[in-house]
């Protein structure tokens, strides 16, 4: 065997060394089994302070399109002429859920991006959920949009989030459902419809995360 020959049985050698390294690695981060919750965002009520909701439902191709296990779309609106649009998923496929982040669906429906912020609600003493709030526009219209993802006991915002998390769950033989809640709301006016939208937000978020629910999240917790 020549001196090229071998090095060329070298290089094989380590393409098929690493490929099956990297199947282990993908194979010990993939979500398992998924652990559905006994619950989901049809409980959620409809009125909640002075805000009265209605049921909508995405277009069916559209639905199909997300890959979500369940959805539940609601139209809310207050007293003072306030109005949030809800959309809510659970995905046992993670990988699929955290694909349709709003800064990918959004910029690819020719929105643009105005700011971003992180805004901390207080759930409890010792509990606080970070919310992604962003700002669109596109063709004079604005928006504002509250949206997070939680698995388990950890909170996601983007795809290249995952890695972290596969990271962390390794050897997990279930994982928790992947939950998405975005919220958008008109923005003629930014500080009244940030103070609206924080406003249901915080409902929202104290709903997922109450105590009989973080029975269930925190099976799972965060690293």
């Amino acid at each position: 065997m020549n001196t090229t020959t071998r090095r060329l049985y070298a290089v094989a050698a380590i393409i098929v060394a690493t490929y099956g390294i990297s199947r282990l690695v993908q194979a010990q981060t993939e979500a398992p089994e998924v652990d559905m919750p006994p619950w989901t965002f049809r409980e959620f009520p409809l009125q909640v302070g002075n805000w009265h909701g209605e049921p909508t439902q995405l277009d069916p191709e559209i639905a199909v399109a997300t890959g979500a296990d369940v959805l539940v779309d609601r139209a809310y609106r207050d007293s003072a002429g306030h109005a949030i649009s809800m959309h809510t998923a659970m995905f046992k496929n993670p990988a699929i859920g955290i694909g349709h982040t709003p800064s990918v669906c959004y910029t690819a429906g020719g929105w643009k991006m105005l700011n971003q912020t992180f805004e901390n609600v207080q759930v409890s003493n010792d509990l606080a959920i970070a919310v992604k709030l962003t700002a669109w526009e596109r063709e004079g219209d604005t928006i504002m949009v509250a949206c997070w993802y939680q698995l388990g006991d950890h909170v996601l915002y983007e795809r290249f989030d995952m890695g972290r998390i596969r990271w962390a769950m390794r050897g997990q033989p279930k994982w928790p459902v992947l939950t998405k809640i975005m919220l958008q709301a008109p923005a003629a006016e930014f500080d009244d419809a940030r103070t609206s939208l924080m406003g249901f937000t915080e409902q929202v978020v104290k709903w997922l995360n109450q105590p009989e629910h973080r029975k269930y999240l925190d099976r799972w917790p965060g690293a």
